[in-house]
């Protein structure tokens, strides 16, 4: 048969056949295009998901990833240069960080964070060793806490009023309440600021005598524990850290984050 013995019949078109035909045609077309689009469509979903996803992703680095990674960061560095600053307020004992600067021992697990609680719920492990650094940060108050009971005695009290007494004839008016945390802590303050210096110059001349009072068994021993917590918060913290960072380059890698998006203090470091 040929093709024109389908389009004509006895010299007339075939007007069915063609009908036939070009259905055909217009259902192919159709089905194309229906394709066509339904594929579009799949493709803007899944950048709109991936979008979604990203968004999700980069507020998970943003909010818990990085400010986690500055926080062990700091407070890993205190420990090594033996710069921790135990001090209450509120009857809760913090770490000081400085002026201006968050705690460097610091509660790890945020449980009023919705992102945080996400980030725990797909690292687990996570939330396990966060509960360990708060457990040991917990120890670690407690026990500056004996040993500011310990110094805190009478004696301790009459000496250091006469010490600031005697200081402030020819000088400024010392704070009595942070010579008590540095006297806890064996804490030796840097001149960083004015109010700073009143307290470095106060401590430099008299801590010898001062530090006496921490001159005992309960605390040396007290020392020994606080040595041990912070030498295990110190490995802990490690582990955490190297964890923490690994997640965050996988995120960086896959999402395609730049340095600026996953870590906003860059960009101020770089331009100042």
């Amino acid at each position: 048969m040929y093709l024109s013995d389908i389009f004509f019949d006895n010299g007339q078109l075939n007007w069915d056949a063609i009908g036939v035909i070009s259905n055909i045609v217009l259902i192919a077309v159709l089905v194309a295009i229906t394709y066509w689009y339904a594929k579009k469509v799949s493709e803007q979903t899944e950048l709109m998901v991936k979008d979604r996803e990203r968004n999700k992703i980069l507020e998970e680095v943003q909010d818990v990833l990085t400010p986690t990674i500055h926080q062990l960061e700091k407070g890993i560095k205190a420990i090594q240069d033996d710069k921790i600053l135990w001090y209450e307020r509120g009857g809760v004992g913090k770490f000081w960080a400085g002026y201006g600067g968050k705690e460097t021992i610091k509660h790890l697990f945020n449980t009023s964070s919705s992102t945080f609680k996400d980030v725990i719920h797909k690292y687990p492990e996570l939330g396990n060793k966060f509960n360990s650094h708060d457990d040991l940060r917990k120890k670690l108050s407690e026990l500056y806490a004996e040993i500011g009971s310990e110094v805190r005695t009478d004696e301790f009290a009459e000496r250091l009023h006469v010490l600031v007494n005697v200081f402030e004839q020819s000088r400024e008016e010392v704070n009595l309440e942070w010579i008590e945390y540095f006297v806890i802590s064996k804490f030796t303050p840097e001149i960083s600021t004015d109010s700073l210096a009143v307290l470095h110059d106060f401590w430099e001349e008299y801590k010898d005598e001062l530090l006496k009072f921490r001159n005992t068994q309960q605390i040396k021993g007290l020392d020994k524990e606080i040595e041990d917590i912070l030498s295990q918060l110190k490995e802990l913290d490690t582990e955490i850290l190297k964890r923490i960072k690994e997640i965050r380059d996988g995120c960086r890698e896959e999402y395609n984050f730049t340095k600026y998006e996953i870590d906003s203090e860059l960009r101020a470091v770089e331009e100042w």
